[in-house]
């Protein structure tokens, strides 16, 4: 599947990382004590291949200091990107209300024997943030969607979980990097090269 940004193609080296400070020392008995800050947020860089050099240039310097959305890049597996898993089924939340540092949802409508995959991004459609699955979960009738990281902000019941591709708007919310060259360069005379665009997730 390719994914876009302002309308070009991304290609490789692609790198996505998370960004969760910890805090390490190491006592006088050498014990490593670490404490997590907890906030995160994801990051990524990639370059994209120029079709429309002008435009793309454009609006990258008018409005370099405003959000971007694009969709969220899923990963791969030996070429592949992961499914969403089997279930095609509209996912919402059940439980009344889900705290915020909660890690464990429960969901309503994912049908007996379909899955939603460990390794998938994805959303809650009250909010930006993008969550990681991080275990399979098989519906059964009593089911709970585990995430990383945990929530950043309570949802309420009935809230629509975005997991689907085509069909859900699995949509990054970002800033570019304040670090990155705002120009172009011509190789030729005529090939374009925007160089790597480095992305921090909008909190």
């Amino acid at each position: 599947m390719a994914y876009t940004f302002q309308g070009q193609d991304i290609v490789a080296p692609f790198r996505l990382s998370s960004n969760e400070p910890v805090f390490s020392a190491d006592s006088i008995s050498l014990k490593v004590r670490r404490v997590k800050q907890g906030a995160q947020r994801w990051e990524m860089e990639f370059k994209v291949v120029m079709t429309d050099a002008s435009s793309t240039f454009a609006d990258m310097v008018t409005n370099f200091h405003e959000k971007v959305t694009l969709e969220m890049p899923q990963l791969n597996v030996r070429g592949e990107v992961i499914s969403s898993g089997t279930s095609t089924s509209t996912i919402t939340t059940s439980s009344g209300v889900e705290a915020a540092g909660d890690d464990t949802i429960a969901i309503s409508g994912l049908l007996t024997g379909k899955t939603i995959n460990k390794g998938r991004f994805i959303k809650f459609s009250s909010h930006d943030k993008i969550y990681l699955v991080t275990e399979t979960v098989t519906g059964d009738g009593s089911d709970f969607l585990k995430i990383y990281p945990s929530l950043r902000q309570s949802i309420t019941s009935g809230t629509q979980v975005l997991y689907r591709d085509t069909t859900d708007a699995i949509t990054f919310t970002a800033y570019r990097d304040i670090s990155n060259v705002q120009g172009i360069t011509y190789t030729d005379g005529v090939l374009s090269d925007l160089g790597t665009i480095s992305l921090i997730e909008a909190l």
